[in-house]
């Protein structure tokens, strides 16, 4: 009796109040965030690039004591595939609503003609509930890995005007301190690789691919030129980031509200670059949800890394055909070996001074014999 009697107790008694912003539990990778639209031919198409290591083999010349030789290294690079898909051509993705609903491809596509937030699994697995709880019911989830380590097409129709913002789950530690993932190199159109960043310049991840001896460095925003910075992710105090916070509706919040809203733990979306998102991203979302402003809290996006079989050898030497010319060898960026210099050429003997050859008289032609005038 007495037992029972607790119990009841227990389940009648009020519940303490949870903080608007807390999440209970956020499992699993934040979902991607995504607006989608159908196009001027009714088509809703989702592109972008996809980036992911890869390994390369190099060949190239050096001169080793007045020798030329022919080195042969791997390199891994970064690279990137273009898509452009509709909901139809996704493998083997599902689609359901936020509250759990199934929905079929053709009903997913349906319900995004006019223009809505959707968010896209990283793994392919259900998104957790504690990422859910951020929009409504009806809102469409995509569960497929296709787009764990890609960069979306923005800036202009159908297409929103800015990068799309990142989910994140925010909260005080320990500490008490609100820590948070920030970029060294505040920039744009970043690309994320394990502790090291590429940069490019409002390219949208398409410049400063370039990777050199296990370093990523910017090109500024081509292939080739333009000075070298390197950025890594770190983790910083929220407190510490300059940064703006809004509602969804685009009202200003200040930062002392904001960081003592997110003391008990809270959803935030992070802006995809300096600017306010785009309204269209913002559609689904619901409740006190806040929006945060700042370069230092744009990520770049993510690489695929490369797979563990796949192993980089050290260089070697190959053999170079006999009737292979000598080459000047330049600067390789990356390589990973010494480029020797090049032998001074010989010196050619210097041309000896020719005597000028003694003129030779003409022999006198048609000359007519003189004549006595009488």
């Amino acid at each position: 009796m007495y037992p029972s009697l607790v119990l009841a107790a227990t389940l009648t008694a009020p519940a303490a109040p949870i903080p608007r912003d807390t999440v209970p539990n956020t499992p699993g990778p934040a979902p991607i965030v995504l607006t989608l639209k159908a196009d001027a031919g009714g088509s809703v198409r989702i592109i972008g690039n996809s980036f992911f290591r890869a390994k390369i083999t190099n060949q190239f010349f050096v001169v080793e004591n007045n020798k030329q030789v022919m080195k042969q290294v791997d390199q891994e690079i970064t690279n990137s595939n273009y898509f452009n898909k509709t909901l139809n051509d996704l493998t083997n993705a599902k689609f359901t609503t936020a509250d759990g609903t199934p929905l079929t491809v053709n009903e997913a596509t349906s319900r995004v003609k006019a223009g809505a937030t959707v968010l896209i699994s990283r793994d392919g697995k259900p998104i957790s509930p504690g990422w859910l709880k951020a929009v409504r019911g009806d809102t469409v989830v995509i569960l497929t890995d296709e787009f764990a380590y890609a960069q979306f097409t923005w800036g202009g129709p159908p297409y929103p005007l800015t990068p799309a913002p990142r989910l994140a789950m925010l909260g005080a530690d320990d500490s008490g301190k609100i820590m948070t993932s920030v970029t060294s190199s505040p920039n744009q159109g970043g690309v994320y690789y394990g502790g090291d960043v590429i940069w490019g310049k409002a390219m949208r991840g398409r410049g400063g691919l370039v990777v050199g001896g296990g370093d990523v460095v910017d090109f500024g925003g081509g292939y080739y030129g333009g000075p070298q910075t390197a950025g890594t992710i770190t983790t910083k105090p929220l407190a510490e980031v300059k940064f703006d916070a809004y509602d969804l509706t685009g009202k200003r919040i200040s930062r002392t509200t904001a960081l003592k809203r997110l003391q008990a733990g809270g959803l935030v979306l992070m802006a995809g670059d300096n600017r306010f998102p785009d309204e269209s991203y913002l559609k689904s979302f619901s409740g006190d949800i806040m929006v945060l402003v700042s370069p230092e809290l744009v990520l770049p996006t993510a690489v695929k890394p490369l797979p563990k079989d796949v192993k980089i050898n050290p260089p070697k030497d190959v053999e170079v055909p006999a009737d292979q010319p000598l080459i000047r060898p330049g600067v390789i960026r990356g390589g990973g070996v010494k480029i020797l210099p090049v032998a001074p050429p010989a010196e050619k003997p210097a041309k000896q001074e020719e005597k000028p050859k003694p003129e030779e008289k003409k022999p006198e032609q048609n000359k007519k014999p003189d004549v006595k005038r009488n």
